[in-house]
């Protein structure tokens, strides 16, 4: 809100001096600067190059899941090895949309989580997770 001021002083002018509110910047909360944080980290260079070698694991080991042959060494693979396989790709995944899950979470519950474990903590939510399509698969 503007407030006017006339103001005269002997042997000068009048001056009309005007004052105005300034808005105070709103601070970010805690949740809202690790989102920012992490948003920020996403977009470094160092990010993409992390980004670029968990998407060339990943290819590799899908690549040894769909083929059944390690494609270093051109040796078959058996069930437990492909199972292997499989394992280190959704870890592969996990890390790496590890900032975006992250600020999933924080948005959904408003806060950030006292404990935060993405990995599979059961070999049954390992199988269930094996059996669903992974949401990665977004070009990354």
């Amino acid at each position: 809100m503007a407030n006017k001021k006339t103001t005269k002083i002997e042997g000068t002018k009048v001056m009309k001096v005007m004052t105005v509110e300034v808005p105070q910047p709103q601070l970010q909360t805690e949740t809202q600067s690790v989102i920012a944080a992490l948003k920020s980290m996403s977009a470094t260079e160092g990010w993409a190059i992390m980004v670029k070698i968990l998407n060339d694991n990943i290819k590799y080991l899908e690549t040894a899941i769909l083929d059944k042959i390690d494609p270093s060494t051109k040796q078959p693979l058996t069930e437990e090895e492909i199972e292997i396989c499989r394992i280190k790709r959704l870890l592969n995944i996990e890390l790496r949309d590890t900032p975006q899950n992250y600020s999933n979470v924080i948005k959904e519950i408003g806060e950030i989580p006292i404990e935060y474990d993405p990995y599979f903590k059961t070999k049954d939510a390992i199988d269930r997770a094996r059996l669903t399509p992974s949401a990665d698969d977004k070009g990354k």
